[in-house]
């Protein structure tokens, strides 16, 4: 009987240290770029130059799986680092975003990748 209670109960442990282990995702991830440049001066958007291609992410790190330490991710942020990556840069076009969760021992990392081609004024 006592062997029993003790199985039940370490069961019910391992079930809830699954579950909280899963975690859930606490990304600010919008997979979308309306517009990364606005300007009402026309000639200045024919000058632009490519200046090749950025990227930028956004990470967070979450200790035990589940507590998220820092910012949380967003794709904002991540467009903002691609942005800053070349000097010069005013817009940014074919983007593609994309997010990652890597799973370490005892803790996790989530990130919002942010891949496009910077337009801008050379430097």
């Amino acid at each position: 009987m006592n062997f029993r209670n003790f199985a039940k109960k370490l069961t019910l442990l391992v079930v809830a240290s699954i579950f909280l282990l899963t975690g859930c995702n606490l990304a600010n991830h919008g997979s979308f770029v309306t517009q990364t440049f606005s300007s009402t001066d026309w000639a200045e958007e024919q000058t632009l130059t490519r200046l090749g291609p950025v990227e930028g992410k956004s990470c967070q790190t979450a200790a035990l799986y589940f507590i998220p330490q820092g910012d949380s991710t967003s794709t904002n942020a991540a467009i903002a680092d691609a942005k800053g990556q070349r000097a010069g840069t005013l817009l940014l076009a074919d983007v593609s975003i994309d997010d990652k969760l890597w799973l370490e021992f005892g803790y996790s990392v989530q990130c919002i990748l942010v891949s496009a081609t910077a337009y801008g004024v050379a430097p």
